[in-house]
């Protein structure tokens, strides 16, 4: 069977997200790809780029090292806001959307330079475990999952963790006829993407609960645009499940569905709503928030055995 890894995105609440990998992987679970979007590309690039430094074959690679490695990679380098984005000042803001220079809410900076000293294309090419990654091309309105092997792969990385309106858009190559954002615009968690890709076991770790609530500043607009995007994102994932488990258990009771297949899917998703500001944390509550990932994974799959 080919297993895959789905990592959904979900911004800073990827370190909820980090710490349910880590259970995964503690637990025994191997897979032969990874499928990210937004924070879930990062995460999942930075697995796969561990995976090759271990310079072993798929089947002897050590996946506890693996989560423990990505879980520290969190915890030394998320601290803070300062550490993924800077806050513009207002009058910074006004006149580039008064000039139609609109360039994001955040200057990006800290987490472009995070991405391009960590992530390495040419060793993430070596890694025994596939890997895509998801980007929504505003042109065409399409999701795009470039592997490691795109000679602009970094480009479309950054361009997966850009959260609409929040975070500037990502020109690919710099070219402004090629912009692109967070790949959760279209599909949170890329499910359809593992099956098309051949994955008949997937294990899917989403940051977002079944059901949403926040308590946000309606007049703080970062705040205000980042609770609407995690509305948006919740409905998609909650459909993109539900459509899954649909086709299963039609399948299951002999329905005839031409291209499809019965695929096993694993769900491991917080009880309830991750409380992390993006504009507003400290690095006692990213470690608090990796444990808690790291405990309902372990609860979930003690339940499924």
């Amino acid at each position: 069977m080919s297993k895959a890894l789905i990592l959904s995105g979900g911004s800073i609440k990827g370190a909820w997200q980090a710490g349910a990998v880590k259970a995964i992987f503690d637990k025994g679970l191997t897979f032969d790809a990874i499928h990210g979007v937004s924070v879930g590309s990062l995460n999942g690039s930075f697995i796969c780029q561990e995976a090759a430094k271990q310079n072993l074959p798929l089947e002897t690679l050590d996946w506890g090292q693996l989560g423990a490695a990505l879980v520290q990679f969190w915890k030394n380098n998320i601290k803070e806001p300062n550490n993924i984005a800077k806050e513009r000042k207002w009058h910074q803001t006004l006149i580039s959307v008064l000039r139609n220079r609109y360039n994001g809410l955040v200057d990006t900076t800290p987490l472009q330079e995070l991405v391009k000293r960590t992530i390495n294309p040419a060793v993430l090419q070596q890694s025994p475990i596939k890997l895509t990654v998801g980007a929504v091309n505003l042109a065409s309105g399409n999701n795009e999952f470039p592997g490691p092997g795109d000679p602009n792969f970094i480009d479309y990385l950054i361009a997966s963790t850009a959260i609409p309106i929040i975070m500037p858009v990502q020109y690919i190559a710099g070219n402004k006829n090629r912009a692109y954002l967070d790949g959760g615009i279209r599909d949170v968690a890329p499910i359809g993407k593992a099956i098309d890709a051949g994955a008949d076991d997937i294990v899917c770790v989403l940051c977002q609960s079944r059901e949403t609530t926040s308590n946000f500043d309606p007049g703080n607009l970062m705040s205000l645009a980042d609770r609407v995007m995690e509305i948006v994102v919740n409905e998609i994932v909650n459909n993109d499940i539900q459509r899954a488990q649909e086709i299963n258990k039609q399948l299951a009771a002999g329905g005839n569905m031409v291209g499809k297949k019965e695929v096993k899917i694993t769900v491991i998703r917080p009880r309830q709503p991750i409380g992390l500001d993006l504009s507003n944390f400290n690095s006692g509550q990213i470690e608090d928030t990796i444990n808690s990932g790291y405990d309902t994974a372990n609860s979930i799959l003690d339940e499924q055995s």
